[in-house]
């Protein structure tokens, strides 16, 4: 009799262990909103920093991700993410000259832990594909390209909680630096999500 219990438990410990193996590995969607702040801008062609407004001229940007997690540790993320629309300033001249709409496609590897209560934190590492697009205010002349894209890298840091085994809240940051033919700078996010496994 007890020979056939042990295989017995045995094998109810595996099964029931199951959903906590399949959190901590699996793919996920997720979708929500970000901010837009311009941390710093520089011309490529003088040394004139702080071109563009501080804040996004327009809010609720749509941000997308998809990634695989290998296990509680690590990962792998896709995203696209609007990063908003913002003034162009003229600093010499002391003029708005126009605008500049930038988004981005990023992969990133992901580091962190999760924890057996259904919190984890994370940082990400990667590259970001952003385009911009330059648009001239009345009688300022265009003297780079209006639509162009740049490589450049994405960092950040977030935490996810997860209700179950298929639905989590996540709430990051994330920094986008870039350089394109008129600018060299660095876009900044706050994300909220939505976080739907598989």
């Amino acid at each position: 009799m007890m020979k056939r219990l042990v295989p017995l438990a045995a094998t109810c410990l595996i099964a029931l262990s199951q959903p906590a193996l399949a959190r901590d590995s699996g793919a996920y969607l997720g979708a929500g909103f970000a901010d837009g702040t311009l941390i710093t801008a520089c011309t490529n062609t003088t040394s004139a920093c702080n071109s563009f407004s501080g804040n996004a001229q327009d809010s609720g940007h749509l941000r997308l991700i998809g990634g695989y997690d290998f296990n509680k540790f690590v990962g792998i993320e896709a995203g696209w993410s609007a990063l908003g629309t913002y003034k162009v300033r003229d600093v010499t001249a002391s003029m708005d000259v126009g605008t500049v709409k930038a988004s981005a496609f990023t992969l990133a590897a992901k580091a962190g832990y999760k924890f057996a209560s259904g919190w984890s934190a994370f940082g990400r590492l990667g590259l970001a594909s952003v385009e911009t697009q330059y648009t001239a205010g009345s009688g300022v002349p265009l003297t780079i390209s209006a639509s162009q894209r740049s490589t450049g890298i994405i960092f950040g840091l977030g935490g996810q909680y997860d209700f179950n085994e298929k639905i989590g809240i996540r709430a990051s940051r994330d920094v986008v630096v870039f350089s394109d033919s008129g600018y060299t700078g660095a876009m900044g996010s706050n994300n909220i999500l939505a976080i739907f496994r598989f």
